[in-house]
């Protein structure tokens, strides 16, 4: 478990670092999901937003639901 966290926001990297089932969940997606994670991160307008993506690493069905829509808002 190497994380690059420079590649990381700040947030993400954060949080991967002290919550077990988070990281869990990122490091079951593919390259691809991981860089729609990141992007999802980068472009959260608020505390609110950045949470539910969190949260949604923690469960198989939340990662689903994360890329089912065209946003969390």
């Amino acid at each position: 478990m190497d994380y690059q966290f420079s590649n990381l926001p700040l947030g993400l990297g954060m949080v991967l670092a002290m919550n077990e089932r988070a990281r869990a969940g990122y490091d079951s997606l593919s390259e691809t999901e991981k860089e729609h994670i990141i992007l999802k991160c980068r472009d959260a307008k608020s505390k609110k937003e950045m949470d539910r993506i969190i949260d949604s690493l923690s469960t198989t069905e939340g990662i689903a639901d994360l890329f089912r829509g065209p946003s969390i808002g």
